[in-house]
């Protein structure tokens, strides 16, 4: 706030007091005579001393209140300072406000002023009906605001953004639209529901109003239940005595997303980690072009949706205020996935569970496949009845179709928006070291999705802007046309222009493009600016999108202007024709020769269409193999995008239809005796257009759901295609991984055993010897100086060198670099190579994911110094790293071994390793090339009484469309059992169920064919 001086200070009063009472006269003569009179001095009332403050409301703070979008729900706004929440300047409107107060001093009286500012700000707002609203601060003003958006029972309105519904109604409801109790998707209801936002506000030094509106800034602070949570955290730090900075909300911001998203769907919506309040508040039920829809976007839309499943369906007790005040207890403590707190875990887990459902529905929405939304509906709530899952489906495609409609998105990105963001709800929430806020990677992921984002914004301006130009040049013309208007002729010529550039502009979708432009630019200069208390790189985007951001609504004002222009030269064309029936006729002439022209492209295009799809159903016939049903799948693709190229143009074609009907219904009516005939004429002709072009788009629309459901034919099939071609590859390695990892395993558990015989031996300094209690084929020399130890195989002649240290601490790590020969169980050797202690103990460190040596590490619940103290402790973890190489025989394999061991008591209780009676359990992980195909494996090892057992086993072909063979290897006394899946985008598809045969195994296709592959050897546990 500024403050005005005043001139009267208590000084000032207070010499002239002294002087008035002294009973002297500065004016008096020397011989006392008076000279100058003096009027009494009238004591100035200490309480009557005034000040003057001012605020200037100019900084504007705006945005959108979604969980669905509440509508007139209150709105009130506070101060966070000192942990508490204290009343606030503000104004919902722009302008200037003075205020006077009188106190015993200037200082007082400003501060009395100022409190009238303050108490003059409105009790509180209402959200419009899209959930948006504004309101503006004093440019002085700087602090962290917190604004509530609050509806309740009997105030305000949510819309049900939930897929699955939203609870029902206690009673009977206007809101009820279809009457059956339930608050389905897309109907408002009122309920108990809180949001919040804290929003970090910085003085403007130039007291001078600037930029649109008269605003000096703008900021955008929407409330979801994101940042409600990150309101949570901002607000305990304030009450623990922290200063709320933008580097504080950035890490709230980031904090909410990790714990309770996760990093894998965190560095989807990473744009949003330097402050969540700057976008997210998308309502799927009504997305308007200044939307932003991304996988990021979605991921949020799919938790925030879930969550208010788990509302609805918690029972009388749960509310969506109670799930949101669990979520926040779990982000304040620290932890939401693993939550110490029973009913945060719980919630987490539901969450879990139930986010894979709702991401699966949305997936088949985004696809547009009536049939397949039906499906997804049926599989996450098979309790719905049929007539319920289609008006769902039919109200979700709606959605979908509009969110396109809009701007916001296309159907490309949609859809791989969706399949985005079910992956990365897959695993929801973070533990440990993955919810490190500090870690500079998902910094380094946020600037760098920023530069892909904003180049990708320059390039859609680059396009616009082109557009733009077009129409520029097209107004041009029509202003050329209409500077020589000296016949009948020329007239008609630049009305037509000029008619025929107001309908292009009025088909075209520039506007709302460009309103999106200019919404994702604003996005990432907000989240560029908030980044930028993070890292210095993100300043250089800033700068970039402060320019881009002005050229955007530049363009939007010039586009306005055009549209100005455009109509203006459209109403000159009309008066210069003079004669009203003349114009008439014009208007009504070229209105009916543009819809004549619209109907020959329609039809053209719809003849391409059925063509397109009779291709495709003709391919998909003939096709035997991948290669034939990837063209039939890229044909239907074509017939799709086709279907949407046409079905985008169908609103212009009916509004073009309604204008040239009412053109024509115009010139009717102003035609003279002799036009009559004429007019009536190009009447019937425009209806008859109409009827038959109204008629052609019903039956044009009606194709959609075929083609798609074509489509989905065909991917089915090349899903299973490429799923039996996967078997066949996967069969020519004959599964020799097995051998490799018992070798590999069993040559670990030589080394455990002898490096606890050593420690149980107590060895004193220097070089001893010894034989493997458990293994006795296996002898051994041991260097205690220098860690050495050599083992030989005195059965295979294969040898081991190993060479070890001891890292001290609370917990210690005994760490082995090794190498040497192995032989597997069928005689083929295997080499183990590449020693290297110092990779090996940074990969012990965590310094590095994996080592470039060959490494194994045990983790000792103690602090020793040498390998023998740890006698005396128990050993909680073995983990090994192998470079491996198949060297002779028949199979050839060249790649790492890594396993992770740990060990349990016959009831299933941790227990340490190399103790008696224990069953040690390996992970193992295989990565390589063998037999000309790069593939990686996953199993699970169990030694129980020296035998070794296999659990699940999963077998994947890294370069091969994600093909993975899943089977379980539990020995039981029935078949062994699995499934065959392959990548569908990114997510896994099952394509075949796995049944074990004699010498093989059977896999039953998902299109009913069943193939036997025999003579097979799978991690040799064939003829089980």
């Amino acid at each position: 706030m500024v403050n005005k001086k005043i001139y009267l200070t208590p000084v000032a009063a207070s010499l002239a007091l002294t002087l008035g009472l002294s009973g002297c006269s500065l004016f008096d003569s020397e011989d006392g005579a008076s000279i100058v009179p003096v009027d009494p001095v009238t004591p100035v009332d200490p309480s009557d001393v005034e000040g003057t403050a001012t605020a200037e409301f100019n900084v504007f703070v705006s945005g959108k209140a979604v969980k669905g979008t509440m509508r007139n729900a209150e709105l009130t706004v506070k101060e966070l300072k000192n942990g508490e929440l204290v009343d606030v300047a503000f104004r919902a409107e722009l302008g200037s406000v003075e205020e006077k107060a009188t106190s015993t001093s200037e200082n007082a009286a400003i501060e009395k002023a100022n409190a009238q500012i303050i108490a003059g700000s409105p009790s509180s707002l209402q959200t419009g009906d899209d959930g948006t609203y504004g309101f503006y601060i004093d440019q002085s003003f700087s602090g962290s605001l917190y604004i509530t958006v609050k509806t309740t029972k009997t105030s305000g309105f949510i819309k049900c953004d939930a897929i699955l519904g939203c609870g029902s109604f206690t009673e009977a409801s206007s809101l009820d639209v279809n009457s059956n109790l339930k608050v389905d998707f897309d109907e408002w209801y009122q309920d108990d529901l809180t949001l919040n936002v804290v929003k970090q506000i910085t003085a403007q030094a130039n007291r001078k109003a600037k930029g649109a509106e008269g605003t000096t800034k703008a900021y955008t602070a929407n409330a979801t239940i994101f940042t409600s949570l990150a309101s949570a955290l901002l607000q305990s730090e304030s009450q623990n005595g922290n200063e709320i900075t933008s580097a504080a909300i950035s890490q709230a911001s980031l904090s909410t997303l990790l714990l309770l998203l996760g990093p894998d769907a965190a560095k989807e919506a990473v744009l949003l980690a330097g402050d969540i309040s700057n976008g997210g508040a998308v309502d799927f039920t009504n997305v308007d072009s200044e939307d932003v829809i991304d996988a990021g976007t979605l991921a949020l839309i799919n938790v925030a949706s879930t969550l208010q499943n788990i509302a609805s369906n918690g029972g009388s007790n749960s509310t969506l205020d109670t799930v949101i005040g669990t979520l926040k207890e779990g982000v304040t403590g620290g932890a939401v996935k693993g939550s110490n707190n029973q009913a945060v875990a719980s919630l987490a887990n539901t969450l879990q569970e139930e986010v894979n459902k709702t991401a699966t529905v949305f997936v088949a929405i985004a696809s547009g496949d009536i049939d397949a939304i039906k499906e997804a509906l049926k599989e996450v709530a098979p309790e719905l009845s049929d007539d319920v899952v289609s008006d769902l489906a039919d109200k979700a495609k709606e959605a979908r179709d509009n969110a396109i409609d809009s701007g916001a998105t296309d159907e490309s990105t949609l859809g791989d928006a969706a399949e985005d963001s079910k992956k990365a709800v897959e695993d929801l929430g973070c533990t440990g070291d993955a919810c490190d806020t500090d870690d500079q990677s998902f910094v380094n992921e946020g600037v760098t999705q920023l530069n892909e984002a904003l180049n990708s914004a320059q390039s859609r301006f680059t396009t616009l802007n082109g557009q733009f130009d077009a129409l520029n040049t097209a107004l041009a013309s029509v202003v050329t046309a209409g500077q020589t208007l000296d016949t009948d002729a020329q007239k008609a010529a630049y009305l037509q222009l000029a008619d025929g550039l107001v309908v292009t502009i009025a088909s075209n979708k520039l506007a709302s493009d460009i309103t999106n432009l200019t919404a994702e630019v604003t996005l990432i200069l907000s989240s560029a600016e908030s980044f930028v208390s993070l890292t210095n790189a993100a300043q250089t985007i800033v700068t970039t999108s402060q320019t881009l951001l002005q050229s955007s609504e530049t363009l939007g004002t010039n586009y306005t202007a055009l549209i100005a222009s455009a109509n203006a030269e459209l109403q000159k064309a009309t008066d210069a024709i003079g004669d009203g029936s003349n114009a008439d006729k014009v208007l009504a002439e070229t209105a009916l020769a543009r819809i004549a022209a619209t109907q020959t492209t329609f039809n053209a295009q719809n003849t391409a269409l059925d063509n397109t799809v009779e291709d495709a159903n003709s391919q998909l016939a003939g096709a035997t193999d991948t290669s034939s049903l990837q063209i039939a799948l890229a044909t239907a693709q074509s017939a799709i995008e086709l279907f949407s190229e046409i079905n985008s143009t169908i609103g212009a074609i009916t509004d073009d239809l309604a204008l040239a009907k009412t053109r024509a219904e115009s010139y009717v009516a102003s035609a003279s005796d002799a036009q009559k005939e004429e007019a009536e004429q190009i009447l019937a002709e425009v209806i008859a257009i109409e009827t038959q072009l109204n008629s052609d788009i019903t039956a044009f629309r009606a194709k959609e759901q075929a083609i798609r459901a074509l489509r989905t034919q065909i991917e089915s099939n090349f899903d299973i295609a490429r799923g039996k071609e996967g078997t066949t590859r996967l069969t020519s390695i004959n599964f020799v991984t097995k051998e490799g990892a018992d070798s590999v395993f069993n040559a670990g558990e030589v080394v455990y055993d002898v490096v606890r015989d050593i420690w149980d031996q107590d060895l004193g300094s220097g070089q001893h010897s010894g034989t493997a209690p458990n293994y006795p084929e296996w002898t051994y020399t041991y260097d205690t100086d220098g860690y050495q130890i050599e083992l030989k195989n005195t059965q295979e002649g294969t040898e081991m060198s190993a060479v070890a240290q001891v890292n001290s601490g609370a917990s210690s790590r005994i760490i082995l670099t090794w190498s040497g020969v192995l032989k597997t169980t069928d005689g083929q050797t295997a080499e183990v190579k590449s020693p290297d202690l110092a990779e090996c103990e940074r990969w012990a460190l965590g310094t590095i994911a994996s080592p470039n040596a060959s490494c194994s590490v045990i983790s000792i619940d103690g602090n020793i110094s040498t390998i023998e103290d740890a006698k005396d402790f128990e050993a909680s973890k073995a983990e090994t790293f192998n470079i491996v190489e198949f060297i002779d025989g028949p199979f050839g394999f060249s790649g790492t071994m890594h396993a992770v061991m740990t060990s349990e008591d016959l009831n299933g209780n941790p227990t340490s390793l190399f103790v008696d009676d224990a069953v040690e359990i390996a992970q193992v992980n295989i990565s390589g090339t063998t037999e000309g195909l790069a593939m990686s494996i996953d199993l699970d090892l169990r030694n129980e009484n020296g035998n070794d057992q296999l659990g699940m086993a999963k077998v994947m072909l890294d370069l091969f469309n994600g093909y993975a063979f899943n089977v379980n290897l539990v020995d039981t006394d029935a078949p062994l059992v699995g499934e065959v899946s392959i990548n569908n985008n990114t997510t896994p598809l099952k394509v075949g169920d796995v049944l074990e045969i004699e010498n093989g195994f059977r896999v039953t296709y998902l299109d009913g064919v069943s193939i036997d592959y025999t003579n097979i050897d799978f991690l040799g546990q064939s003829g089980n």
